[in-house]
């Protein structure tokens, strides 16, 4: 179980051959800021390594980021919008 008071992602992923987060006009970037600011996670109820966070860009956007946590600590970012 990962302790997501005290979690530290050790790196990032993402497909930007298959870039889903451009269409909803997020950056890589602003989605690798919501997991350095507060946020509030949601587990997926069909895929158990993959998840949902909500939290807040440096530029103040609330933005949704689904993910997937894959050993190591890396993240997958697979997709998100803004809330």
């Amino acid at each position: 179980m990962v302790d997501w008071n005290r979690f530290i992602p050790t790196d990032f992923e993402y497909d930007f051959n298959r870039d889903k987060l451009a269409v909803h006009r997020i950056s890589f970037e602003e989605a690798v800021e919501c997991f350095f600011s507060d946020f509030e996670l949601r587990r997926n109820k069909t895929y158990k390594d993959r998840y949902q966070i909500i939290g807040k860009t440096i530029g103040g956007r609330n933005l949704k980021i689904i993910f997937q946590l894959k050993q190591g600590n890396i993240v997958r970012i697979i997709t998100g919008w803004e809330i």
